[in-house]
């Protein structure tokens, strides 16, 4: 009787796996990297393997639950002269991230995203086969959905993520409890955005509140991108933070360019405006190149920083 339980318990259990949508996804990445801090200069081999594990299921109403967990080994360098190993010597798992989601509306629990770091153009100004931008956004912190495993400081860490999308337009609402079975040296961190798209145009709004759960620093963006056409786009970022004792903004021009033969050319120059003596350049500036293989992507950037550190790198990219 108990070998027929089981095995009646094992058919139903396969049979619930065989409903489920379950997928496999990632990336993959390798090559070289520079960076000079002012102090230290060192060259390194960076390289990263990524598995997205995902699964869903969708009830008779139309309603979809699912959740995403992420395996991932990660050897890169910080752009400073510094190595961050953050696998360790071996593979990662991150928190899980649950979520549901009914016609525009998605609600995400666990290691969720967040509003500012879900800004559609955010990331444009990224050159690189790493995509890495010493200007832009760089210079803030603000908190984002976790690659790997959660810091020893937010180990009971919980987010929830709000979005809602209609038309053109996509609203977002976060929160970001770094330890949520009690008190915590990080604030909460609440976020809003706004995206919105009208024919060639995209437009974008950001702001945090207690960025990074840093207690009394509010960052908040305003993003444009033009799309001159298939193979151009241009894109302006205006970007601040205030925290205590310093106000920080930068303003970052950025366009990406490509051929007809896969050869694409992209550039950014950002200026900075801040009482922060730290700062040593009042700009950082950007230049990349890129040439899709098919199925793989071979790219490169030199960039110097406002703190007048340089960065480089040339290396493959590849999705799977």
């Amino acid at each position: 009787m108990k070998k027929v339980l089981l095995a009646s318990t094992a058919l139903i259990g396969f049979a619930g796996m065989a409903a489920a949508d379950v997928t496999l996804s990632g990336s993959g990445r390798f090559g070289l990297t520079y960076g000079d801090d002012g102090v230290t200069s060192d060259t390194f081999l960076s390289y990263r393997l990524r598995f997205n594990i995902d699964a869903s299921t969708e009830t008779d109403s139309g309603v979809k639950f699912g959740g995403r967990i992420r395996l991932q080994y990660d050897m890169n360098p910080d752009g400073t002269g510094d190595v961050v190993d953050t696998g360790e010597g071996a593979a990662e798992v991150n928190a899980a991230m649950l979520y549901a989601e009914t016609g525009g509306f998605r609600f995400e629990i666990g290691n969720s995203n967040t509003a500012f770091d879900s800004l559609a153009t955010l990331y444009n100004a990224e050159l690189g086969f790493i995509g890495t931008t010493l200007g832009s956004y760089n210079p803030f912190g603000y908190g984002s959905y976790s690659s790997g495993p959660f810091a020893p400081n937010q180990t009971n860490r919980v987010g929830l993520f709000v979005s809602y999308s209609v038309g053109d337009l996509v609203a977002r609402v976060s929160h970001l409890d770094a330890d949520q079975t009690g008190p915590s040296v990080l604030e909460d961190e609440t976020g809003v955005s706004l995206d919105y798209t009208a024919g060639a145009y995209k437009l974008g709004f950001g702001y945090v509140q207690n960025a990074n759960g840093v207690a009394d620093t509010d960052l908040y963006a305003l993003l444009g991108e033009y799309a001159m056409n298939d193979a151009t786009n241009i894109g302006l970022q205006f970007i601040g933070e205030n925290t205590t004792g310093f106000d920080t903004t930068t303003l970052t021009l950025y366009g990406n360019h490509t051929l007809a033969s896969g050869l694409g050319l992209g550039a950014f120059l950002s200026g900075v405006d801040t009482d922060n003596p730290a700062y040593v350049n009042d700009y950082a500036i950007g230049l990349g190149a890129s040439y899709d293989i098919g199925g793989a992507t071979i790219a490169g950037t030199i960039q110097q920083g406002f703190f007048d550190e340089t960065y480089a790198d040339l290396g493959i990219s590849f999705s799977f």
